[in-house]
């Protein structure tokens, strides 16, 4: 027995909503009628609808995945389209090259903080540590110049270890806000292209 487009769309809504959320379910269900249609522009009748799989199949074939749905390729490009992609593409692709150098700067600009930081501790660290381990060599020059050396040396080494404590206890937050960050945008551009995670 043959259906007709609309029972068969509403057979279809009927067996998705089972198993998928109610946007899912509308997607998929005009894809379907979009495909139905495009055969019968093509000079098919309601027989459209026996070129297209059951309801019941359907249902089977996605069911346990409503995130990975294999759809079959509609026949029809447009040569339109795909020329407008192309001469439009100096445009859109600098557009899209601009934000993602928006995004990478937001990024550098964020862990600017940590890694100067950073920096300031090793250096402080490290120059401490050579100035007051080589201060009895400026003893030589006088009792004023070694002391003041030694002296020099424990505060830029007093600096550069809180610069390094502070680095490590502020990077797990700027880690965190990163993660964060990143997993927004994923989820915006997922949601953009109409998947809900």
């Amino acid at each position: 027995m043959s259906r007709s487009r609309i029972e068969f769309i509403k057979e279809l809504s009927n067996q998705l909503s089972y198993i998928m959320k109610p946007n899912e379910v509308k997607e998929l269900v005009d894809y379907y009628d979009e495909m139905i249609l495009d055969l019968m522009e093509d000079g098919l009748s309601e027989e459209a609808v026996s070129r297209v799989d059951s309801p019941e199949k359907i249902k089977e074939s996605i069911k346990g995945t409503p995130l990975e749905i294999n759809l079959p390729i509609s026949k029809k490009f447009s040569p339109y389209i795909i020329a407008l992609l192309i001469l439009g593409f100096p445009l859109w692709g600098s557009l899209a090259l601009a934000l993602v150098l928006v995004i990478l700067s937001i990024y550098i600009v964020i862990w600017c903080v940590p890694f100067t930081t950073g920096a300031i501790g090793f250096a402080g660290v490290v120059g401490g540590i050579v100035s007051t381990v080589l201060s009895p060599l400026a003893l030589m020059d006088g009792l004023h110049i070694g002391i003041t050396q030694f002296g020099l040396g424990l505060l830029l080494f007093g600096i550069g270890l809180l610069a390094t404590l502070f680095t490590m206890s502020t990077s797990r937050k700027f880690i965190t806000f990163s993660q964060n960050m990143t997993n927004h945008l994923k989820n915006q551009l997922l949601f953009k292209r109409g998947v809900n995670r």
